[in-house]
């Protein structure tokens, strides 16, 4: 976490969200996952990202519409993806 006077801390966190605008999705993924040209995380359907097990939503993914309304749209399907995937994991 980086504050007004640019120190760091490290924290062990289960989820990360982050509001756009305040850092570009390619900086602060630092490569993990596919971004496009704009610098938006590129997503699938359900919204896994290129990396398996992480998914993005909102104005941080190459989904079409950058309004509040789709991105808690998004932040629901994406919620749903995720527990889908939780539950495949832990049959496999």
């Amino acid at each position: 976490l980086r504050d007004a006077a640019q120190t760091e801390e490290r924290r062990a966190v289960a989820a990360v969200f982050i509001e756009r605008g305040f850092i570009p999705p390619d900086e602060f993924t630092g490569g993990i996952v596919q971004t496009n040209e704009r610098g938006e995380i590129v997503v699938a359907r359900d919204n896994m990202t290129s990396q398996p097990g992480i998914f993005a939503a909102g104005d941080v993914t190459d989904d079409y519409g950058k309004q509040i309304i789709i991105a808690a749209g998004e932040g629901a399907r994406a919620s749903m993806a995720v527990a889908s995937w939780l539950r495949r994991r832990d049959v496999a």
